[in-house]
């Protein structure tokens, strides 16, 4: 077995199937829903791993194990649930980059971690850890239940979880902000404008988010509109209700439901309220050992440290008492019907997750306190 500092630079040898399996996930047909499940299964069993799981979620994960005493890490992706038709995902290979929808924001991040995983096998390398390299799927209609899955099992043996975003290279998500989002369905024969028999669906809808607006004043809170669609005999809202804390995140929320219930009943109509994501309000002061370890590994690599959000993945597995952070592995960009990430980097990107994987220690992780009440403004 070799230690990581001497096989580290062969890495750079696994750079172009790094960006083949980028492009060829990117343009799955997805004409079943296993697709893309099936596609890493595949490429795991290339490699001739001995130890490929899959869950009853449909959760797929490698282990290596070092011994019993060593910590373990889970070093995590998400399979994610994507509705673009293929001719909209075709990748382009230009000049220093490479774009196309979903390029980033689903199939870079797969690529990579089927790309360390590979490395760390045929390379025969040591990472004086246990870790768990897993796919998490969430391309699948109940997404909360399959990292639940997954935690159940495992949840005791798990020291720290690092989750890998596509962008942006240097990105340290540390906090969440809490966020609920809804859709509601206003069901009517009435037009979503207003007749003599009943107000209109934007009349309602007014009254909701009117009786929203007092909780909405609290510090760090806010109630947006994402989306109003109209169709034959429903009106869809998608709404966004986030909060530094979870008691007012709680509270605004409870009053959406009431409100809800209210409205409905006084004026005979038929409104469903449907949860569709949540991120709980938590975070790992800049202070963790976990941070700190990981700028002293971006320092190393001359890479600029930013502090970032964390999504709902890496808040729920703070909550359930394991420090977890996200980290990007590549420079980038997600715009408007596109995406690129750059080449130069990406190879950097990697090296990152594995020194922060070999070198952070947990001895005193356990003296540390996560996911505690903030007073004042943090600042980086």
């Amino acid at each position: 077995m070799l230690r990581l500092e001497d096989a580290l630079w062969k890495l750079e040898k696994y750079e172009d199937e790094l960006l083949s399996n980028t492009i060829l996930f990117n343009q799955l047909p997805l004409k079943n829903p296993n697709e893309q499940k099936n596609f890493i299964i595949s490429k795991l069993r290339e490699m001739n791993l001995p130890n490929i799981k899959e869950d009853d979620e449909g959760n797929v994960y490698v282990s290596f194990v070092n011994d019993d005493t060593s910590p373990t890490a889970l070093v995590f992706t998400t399979i994610d649930e994507i509705r673009d038709p293929l001719v909209e995902r075709f990748a382009r290979v230009l000049k220093g980059k490479i774009e196309g929808l979903k390029i980033v924001s689903s199939s870079l991040k797969v690529a990579a971690l089927l790309t360390m995983i590979k490395f760390l096998h045929l390379e025969k390398v040591d990472l004086r850890k246990n870790v768990f390299f897993l796919f998490l799927n969430q391309a699948r209609k109940n997404k909360f239940l399959s990292l639940g899955e997954f935690l159940q099992e495992n949840i005791k043996s798990l020291d720290y979880a690092i989750k890998i975003n596509g962008i942006n290279l240097g990105d340290l998500g540390h906090r969440s902000l809490g966020k609920y989002v809804y859709k509601l369905k206003f069901y009517s024969r009435d037009s979503i404008h207003k007749t003599s028999k009943s107000p209109s669906t934007l009349e309602i809808l007014y009254r909701i988010t009117s009786n929203l607006k007092e909780n909405a004043d609290m510090e760090g809170t806010s109630v947006i509109i994402l989306k109003l669609d109209r169709f034959e005999d429903n009106t869809e809202v998608i709404m966004e209700i986030k909060s530094e804390g979870d008691q007012d995140l709680e509270t605004i929320s409870e009053n959406l439901r009431a409100t809800v219930t209210e409205l409905a009943e006084r004026y005979n109509l038929k409104i469903k309220l449907n949860l569709l994501s949540y991120i709980p309000t938590t975070f790992i002061p800049k202070e963790h050992p976990l941070i700190e370890q990981i700028r002293e590994v971006h320092n190393h690599l001359n890479i600029k440290t930013n502090l970032a959000p964390l999504d709902k993945d890496e808040a729920l597995i703070i909550k359930s008492g394991v420090p977890a952070v996200s980290l990007g592995i590549a420079k980038g960009e997600i715009l408007d019907g596109t995406e690129y990430f750059e080449r130069d980097g990406v190879m950097k990107g990697l090296h990152q997750i594995l020194m922060v994987v070999d070198n952070v220690t947990t001895e005193n992780f356990a003296e540390e306190e996560i996911d505690q009440d903030i007073i004042g403004e943090e600042k980086d």
